[in-house]
């Protein structure tokens, strides 16, 4: 089940995950968080969105399931001087959509579920998708990302759908 905002844990800044002393399976995290995204419809997944005090995340999509990857303990070590708006979703706050200012691209560092030290460079939807979900592991949800106007024009935009 999605965790929803307000609940606290989605402010909360994530501990490292500690592979030699783990609180959960890290495989089997990646497991449950890739079919709680993919029976979402999302694109990314932070394990305090599903309730788990863990820094990690998994990115990918039900149409390419053997695509989707697990983030743990991800790190930016690069990010352009360019930005872009793009539009963001979020799985805990259902139906709103807004623009967010973001890096174009960014290079990073993470931990696979096997604890293997990974790296790997992100540009469009993949790029905003990461930023996001690390955002989530810092306890900062998009609205966060946003001037209080534009948040507010988006949550009167789903009020009246």
């Amino acid at each position: 089940m999605i965790v929803k905002f307000p609940d606290p844990i989605l402010e909360e800044r994530m501990p490292f995950f500690d592979f030699k002393n783990p609180s959960v399976d890290p495989i089997q995290l990646e497991k449950d968080m890739l079919e709680t995204l993919y029976n979402s419809d999302g694109i990314g997944l932070s394990a305090n969105q599903i309730g788990i005090r863990a820094r990690a995340f998994v990115m990918g999509h039900a149409l390419y399931p053997s695509r989707g990857m697990a983030f743990f303990n991800p790190e930016i070590i690069l990010c352009t001087e360019d930005f872009e708006q793009l539009e963001e979703g979020c799985l805990s706050f259902p139906g709103i959509y807004v623009k967010v200012k973001r890096p174009t691209r960014i290079k990073a560092q993470w931990q696979n579920s096997k604890g293997e030290i990974m790296q790997g460079e992100f540009s469009g939807y993949e790029c905003k998708c990461f930023l996001h979900e690390l955002d989530h592991l810092e306890g900062i949800t998009f609205r966060d990302r946003v001037s209080p106007l534009k948040w507010k024009l988006s949550i009167n935009k789903v009020k009246r759908k």
